[in-house]
Formats: structure tokens, C-alpha cells, sequence
């Protein structure tokens, strides 16, 4: 926990059954990472030269994944099991609504980061709704709204897992494509996503039932599988722009070529 003490005693989290819990939620996000989220081209691809409008595009359709976040984690709050568990929840709502400051809330760096680049906060919600993006957030709004607690907290602390091996090629991109793009938002996320995963964990150690390990595991799955096909639709983005920027530059068929014309006189 970042800026609460903890309410959990050191008993608490070295019980049998935390200890159990722990255990299970350790391996499996080892076990996680063999899935094609972390390895997907998209994370070497986007480290190099991705043109203006498909970084553009790219940072705009992720406001879609940032701007509902701090909403699930309310609703998440009003189903904690315990107040311990909703007291430990509000130190990472609380970092992620600015701690305090609406303009630091995440949401609101993230449209400051948009600005810098010429998309304001009006085209930035008219943005289209990309099918992986839409995926997401309904996976992720079943799961706080209808499965159990401790389930939210996995695919939650699984999300935040994915942030530091992601976040830094969307920051490359960004400042490579707009060099005086505004930073804010890149740099709070990284290692402090991974103390938020270690909360989330931390929940789940205090709240899960052996019993559901299966299911939470397929829901987690489930979540990267989304996440890895809006890596792929970023790549279509890419890929087509960088056609349309190339394409005008291909060698035409020689029945589109001009005719060359002789400035001579015809012969007699």
C-alpha cells in the first residue's frame, strides 16, 4: 500500500489460507505470463518508427481502456467483503483519482497527454469504440459487478501486471511520434502499477475460495486474450498507415505511367 497503513495484520497474511491463496495467485500469473499478450510483435513493432496518425490513433482509442478504470474500482469498493478489504482497495482509488487532485487523476492526465498531441477532450470521446476496447471493459465490468471479489482482484491485479512491459512502448511511441508530448501520465504509471498489482494480490491472499481457483484463472485468461487482440488491432493500424504513407512512392504499372514525350519535330 502506497498512502494508507495497512489493515491487515502480519498473522493475517501468513494464515494457512492466505498463505494458500498466495500461492495459487503467484503461479498463476507466472503461468500468465506464457500467454501471446507478452510476447505479441506490437511490443518490438511500436518501438520503432509508427507513423504520427497511427500513434495518434493508438493513444486515443487507449483513453477508452483508461477513462472507465477508476469507475470499476468504486463498484469494486461497494462489494468488498469486509471493511479491512474496502480500506485497503481506497489507497489504490485514491492514487488513481489524484490523490486529492481532480487534475491528477489518471483520466485527466491521460486527456493532458492527448491534448499535447492535438486531440482535445471532445475528440477524444467521439473517438470510435475499437472491438478489442469494447471486450475489455464489459470482461472487466462482469467480473466487479457479478463474479466474486476476489475474482475482481485477480483480473484487476492481472491488468496492472500488464501495464510495465506495455506502458513503456506506448511512451516511446508517443514521445518518438509528438517529441513535446506531455509525459504526467507515462510517468506515474510502471513500478507503481506493479505495488498496485501486489494490492490487488494482497486482497485476494484475504479473500478467495480454493474452490474458485479454476474460474479465476479462466477469467484472467480471458482479460489478456482481449488485451492481446487490441495489440492486434493496433498493428492493423500501423500497418495500414504506413502503406498509405509508403504507397504513394511504389513504382506504378506500366499502364499508369506517363508516356514519355519527344520535344523533337516527327520525322518527314
Amino acid at each position: 500500500m502506497e498512502h494508507f497503513r495497512s489493515p491487515f495484520l502480519e498473522t493475517d497474511l501468513s494464515s494457512a489460507k492466505a498463505f494458500v491463496n498466495r500461492t495459487f495467485f503467484d503461479d498463476m500469473l507466472v503461468r500468465a505470463r506464457a500467454h501471446a499478450f507478452y510476447s505479441h510483435p506490437f511490443l518490438t513493432r511500436a518501438r520503432t518508427d509508427v507513423p504520427r496518425d497511427a500513434a495518434s490513433a493508438i493513444l486515443t482509442s487507449f483513453y477508452k481502456v483508461v477513462a472507465p478504470f477508476t469507475g470499476l474500482l468504486c463498484s469494486l469498493g461497494g462489494r468488498a467483503p469486509d471493511l479491512r478489504c474496502r480500506f485497503a482497495l481506497m489507497d489504490n482509488i485514491y492514487e488513481e483519482m489524484g490523490c486529492g487532485e481532480l487534475e491528477a487523476a489518471h483520466p485527466s492526465l491521460y486527456l493532458k497527454m492527448l491534448a499535447s498531441i492535438g486531440v482535445n477532450a471532445e475528440a477524444a470521446e467521439r473517438a470510435p469504440l475499437l472491438t478489442s476496447v469494447r471486450r475489455i471493459n464489459e470482461h472487466l465490468e462482469e467480473v466487479v459487478l457479478r463474479r466474486s471479489f476476489a475474482t475482481a482482484c485477480a483480473v484487476l491485479a492481472s491488468a496492472e501486471a500488464a501495464i510495465p512491459p506495455s506502458f513503456p512502448v506506448l511512451a516511446s511511441m508517443a514521445r518518438d511520434a509528438f517529441p513535446l508530448v506531455d509525459m504526467a501520465f507515462f510517468d506515474r504509471h510502471g513500478p507503481r502499477d506493479d505495488g498496485h498489482s501486489d494490492d490487488a494480490a494482497m486482497l485476494f491472499a484475504m479473500s478467495a475460495d480454493s474452490t474458485d481457483f479454476t474460474e479465476i484463472e479462466a477469467e484472467v485468461l480471458r482479460d489478456l486474450d482481449a488485451r492481446t487482440e487490441l495489440f492486434d488491432e493496433w498493428m492493423a493500424l500501423v500497418a495500414t498507415s504506413t502503406a498509405a504513407r509508403f504507397g504513394s512512392q511504389r513504382p506504378r504499372p506500366p499502364s499508369m505511367r506517363p508516356v514519355a514525350r519527344s520535344s523533337a519535330p516527327p520525322p518527314a
